[in-house]
């Protein structure tokens, strides 16, 4: 579905106030930025201090005014962000080593069309049952490859 809106170049919604969006990464400025009624003068932001970000937020959630607790918006940004902080060192495809040639080709000659309608009908809740040489080609990339979301807090494979 993502894929199909791409191509189609269709539009993407980026909320911001800036000119460049904000990164997630080394900011000491983002959360207060964000949430200046908990940082007062902007000071104190995650980042800023030794800790480590995972640490720093839980200390905030810990603090004793429980401010950071009670606001609507701090743990689920929080814990969004360490979410993807982690999904992009966590996570990654496994193949079997003796079929990583053949499965790296695969990868290369896969009909994206086929693919995109297959994921549009399992997105759909029906099921698919590969019929042409196409989809069965589809299928038995799928089966071959494993994506691993090991590390992730909150992803199935975390449980």
């Amino acid at each position: 579905m993502a894929a199909r809106h791409f191509k189609a170049n269709r539009g993407v919604l980026a909320v911001g106030h800036a000119a460049a969006p904000q990164s997630i990464y080394h900011n000491t400025s983002l959360y207060p930025s964000m949430f200046p009624w908990l940082f007062p003068y902007g000071k104190g932001g995650v980042g800023s201090s030794s800790l480590s970000d995972a640490a720093h937020k839980k200390w905030l959630l810990m603090y004793h005014d429980k401010h950071f607790q009670t606001d609507v918006g701090f743990p689920f940004v929080a814990f969004s962000h360490e979410q993807v902080k982690t999904s992009t060192t966590g996570g990654f495809l496994l193949a079997d080593k003796d079929k990583f040639f053949e499965i790296s080709e695969r990868i290369h000659r896969i009909d994206n069309s086929v693919l995109e309608s297959i994921s549009d009908h399992m997105s759909k809740g029906q099921t698919v049952v590969p019929a042409t040489d196409a989809e069965k080609d589809c299928f038995k990339l799928l089966n071959d490859l494993d994506h691993i979301a090991y590390n992730v807090r909150g992803s199935l494979m975390s449980k």
